[in-house]
This record gives C-alpha cells, sequence and structure tokens, in this order.
C-alpha cells in the first residue's frame, strides 16, 4: 500500500496537546500516513521522542517547531520544519518564550480567580505534568473537568478566547525575528493557518513575509474547528504565484480539541520539498 499522505501540523503533550510524541507517531503510522511532524509550540524537547519512536519505515517524520509572533499587532503562527533536535541557539530563546507563556498562563488563572472560579494548585499541577509550555487548551480541558463548562470550545468561548474576560494578551516577537532564527537554525519557515490573521489583504501579508524569508505557507487547513467558514482557494492561488511550498496539516492537539490526526494532509512529496529547503538553508550557513 503506498502511503501518499502527510499530516505536518501536530502537537504533543509537552505543549499543548494531550498525546505523547511516540503516541503521535503509533496513530500515525496506524493510519496509513506517509509522513508526519511534531510542531510543539515554542518547544522542541519531544522532538528526539518523537524521531526515535518505532514506526514502520514507510513513515517519514519531520522534526518541527511553532512560534507564536507578531505582525502589525497580530498574532501570527510561524512553524519551523527539520529543525535541529539540540540547538543551544534555539532552545534558549525558546526558554524566553516558555517564561512568557507561564507568566500569560498565572495571569489567566488569577482572571478566573476574580470572576469567581478556584481552581486549586494541585489540580493545575496535574495537568502539567511533563508540560512544556503550558496554554489556553490546558485551562480549557481543566475547565471541562470540574464541569464549569461542557466544552473546551465553551470554555474560550466564555472565557479563554481573545476578548473574553479571562483572556491575556502575551508579548511575542515579530515575524520576521521569527522567520530569522528558525532560518539562523537551519529550519524551513513557515506560516500557518494564514486565514486566521485579521489582515486587510491577505497577498499583501504574504508578500511582506514572503520578502522577509519565508518559504513556505500552510495552504491545506480545516478552519471550521477554529470557528471560520474560509476558501483556501486565495490562500493557494497566492502562495503559487510567489513561488512558495504549499504545506498543510490537522494542527491535531489530542482527542478532546480541533481535528483529528490525519484529517487534513498534504502529498507525502511536500516533505521532499522541506527537506530540499532545508539543505540549502543548512549549505548557506
Amino acid at each position: 500500500m503506498v502511503r501518499a499522505l502527510a499530516d505536518l501540523h501536530t502537537h504533543s503533550a509537552l505543549s499543548d496537546g494531550t498525546d505523547s510524541p511516540t503516541e503521535l507517531v503509533r496513530l500515525a503510522d496506524e493510519l496509513n500516513l506517509g509522513g508526519i511532524a511534531l510542531t510543539d509550540h515554542d518547544t522542541i524537547r519531544g522532538l528526539r521522542e518523537f524521531m526515535e519512536a518505532k514506526a514502520s519505515p514507510d513513515l517519514s517524520r519531520v522534526s518541527g517547531l511553532e512560534l507564536s509572533a507578531d505582525y502589525d499587532g497580530q498574532e501570527v503562527h510561524i512553524l519551523g520544519y527539520f529543525v535541529p533536535l539540540e540547538s543551544k541557539k534555539l532552545d534558549g530563546k525558546l526558554e524566553d518564550l516558555r517564561n512568557r507563556r507561564q507568566y500569560k498562563f498565572s495571569k489567566m488563572v488569577d482572571k478566573l480567580h476574580n470572576l469567581g472560579i478556584e481552581l486549586e494548585q494541585g489540580e493545575i499541577g496535574d495537568i502539567l505534568v511533563g508540560v512544556e509550555s503550558p496554554g489556553r487548551p490546558h485551562l480549557a480541558s481543566l475547565l471541562v473537568k470540574k464541569e464549569i463548562v461542557r466544552t473546551t470550545e465553551e470554555a474560550f468561548d466564555l472565557y479563554l478566547g481573545e476578548g473574553k474576560p479571562a483572556f491575556v494578551e502575551k508579548k511575542r516577537m515579530h515575524a520576521f525575528k521569527a522567520i530569522d532564527l528558525l532560518k539562523s537554525v537551519g529550519a524551513v519557515p513557515v506560516v500557518a493557518h494564514p486565514l486566521t490573521v485579521k489582515v486587510p489583504d491577505l497577498q499583501e501579508f504574504l508578500e511582506g513575509l514572503a520578502k522577509a524569508g519565508i518559504l513556505g505557507v500552510e495552504v491545506e487547513y480545516d478552519y471550521i474547528p477554529v470557528g471560520l467558514e474560509a476558501s483556501l482557494d486565495e490562500v493557494k492561488r497566492v502562495t503559487q504565484d510567489l513561488g512558495l511550498i504549499e504545506t498543510g496539516g490537522s494542527d491535531y492537539h489530542g482527542n478532546t480539541w480541533m481535528a483529528s490526526i490525519g484529517s487534513t494532509t498534504v502529498p507525502v512529496e511536500t516533505i521532499d520539498a522541506l527537506k530540499s529547503a532545508a539543505n540549502t538553508l543548512n549549505t548557506q550557513a
């Protein structure tokens, strides 16, 4: 059986997913995927386990990362592909980003407390065991567990989403700096789910990122779980016009959040295109 498809956007329990890196590999193998990437938020600590987990030789794995960045006051996520498993330069910067996440997390807990929602330190500790980069999905899952809300989506709608009473803005690096950081360690920068970024002109936005060094765009993405009915046609057109790599994936976080692993895929040959770009970056370094 030819394994023709790859899911290049997944998260493990080391950031805001629910599965271990090994479990992600197992799930991808069971689905007969030809490729999978681990792209945790602001941490590469799960990559070695991910790359070394037992799997069929027919499953290609890509070491990845997802950085939250700023572009004209809007949050934009930059994926990195073929990230080195160890890099003092990258890990030092990621530690700073993780510290910012932890500060934001504690402030959200404080806001929930002020709303009359008491979260015990033991409860919080339980959901953050082994977590490198805590985020809103962790709080959302705890609110579900305590039966304060019925679903994680409701937690975001009522408390944790942008503009909601427990939302806390996080200080982010500029998107151009995120791109430079990834390229400096030989990783291929790709803009994630571009239609979630509230910009007046998609083409101008992607052109600006391309000039700054972005090498790919996530053109295959299911926007319905994030509350958007979106056509991918313009994203694909602009990406092709700019000659950028077309990538995509499920943005899988676990069975209780977002889409299922393998639910959004790209041709497995996409990995070859990303690998070629990574080789070029490392040659230029």
